[in-house]
């Protein structure tokens, strides 16, 4: 009969490993969004943490892959909400618009300071694109590939005329996002007013190509956002 009791010890330690890291990430993003990042040492996270600073070093590595950690998560969490509604029913446009924009204001609401310490972080520290296989903001723009298709659907179901290029379109659609996420980071703007510069750029974005029956209802929701 074979002895199960190793087996178990092995599979504790390793949730012991996992909820470890688990509580050291939540301790580094909380303090990085409280603190800054220039505030924030390992020394203060391992003492925050309750564990001992080569136990960081093993379990996760320096101060610099600390936050790449907390970056990555943001960027799957990002990457996950832009395919879920992206790819969701194509007959629905701008249903399925304004539900990928309202998961992700829901997202940054969770903890707007931390998310707003994370962006300018990533354009700053050069190191995420060096360490990052595609980079930082590459990983971010995987969620353009969401976005193309997208665009196809419109243009397959007759939304869009076609007469733009696809590509083009969605590139245009994904730079609403870029630049009012700059303005929200930089505090020009709040969620709210980012919720309406987005949309209404990708509404006007959409309007350059939409079919005659689709271009009255893009109009009529970017005065409805204008007026909010």
């Amino acid at each position: 009969m074979t002895d199960k009791k190793p087996q178990r010890g092995v599979e504790a330690r390793t949730q012991n490993k996992i909820k470890r890291r688990e509580n050291i990430l939540k301790q580094a993003r909380t303090m990085i969004a409280e603190e800054g990042y220039n505030a924030f040492t390992l020394a203060k996270l391992a003492k925050q943490s309750k564990v001992s600073l080569p136990t960081i070093h093993n379990l996760i590595g320096n101060k610099t892959e600390v936050l790449r950690e907390l970056v990555q998560d943001l960027v799957n969490r990002s990457d996950f909400d832009a395919q879920m509604h992206w790819s969701s029913d194509p007959v629905q446009t701008i249903d399925a618009i304004e539900a990928y924009m309202d998961s992700l204001i829901a997202l940054y609401a969770d903890d707007e300071a931390f998310y707003k310490t994370a962006f300018v972080l990533s354009e700053r520290e050069k190191v995420f694109e060096q360490q990052l296989s595609e980079g930082v903001f590459s990983q971010f723009d995987r969620s353009l590939g969401f976005v193309h298709q997208f665009v196809l659907d419109g243009q397959t179901r007759g939304d869009l005329n076609g007469n733009i290029d696809a590509r083009l379109v969605s590139d245009r659609l994904f730079a609403n996002q870029r630049l009012a996420r700059h303005d929200w980071v930089n505090d020009f703007i709040d969620l709210a007013q980012y919720r309406v510069q987005v949309l209404t750029g990708m509404y006007m974005t959409l309007a350059a190509d939409a079919s005659e029956a689709f271009h009255p209802l893009l109009i009529a929701k970017i005065n409805q956002l204008l007026h909010e």
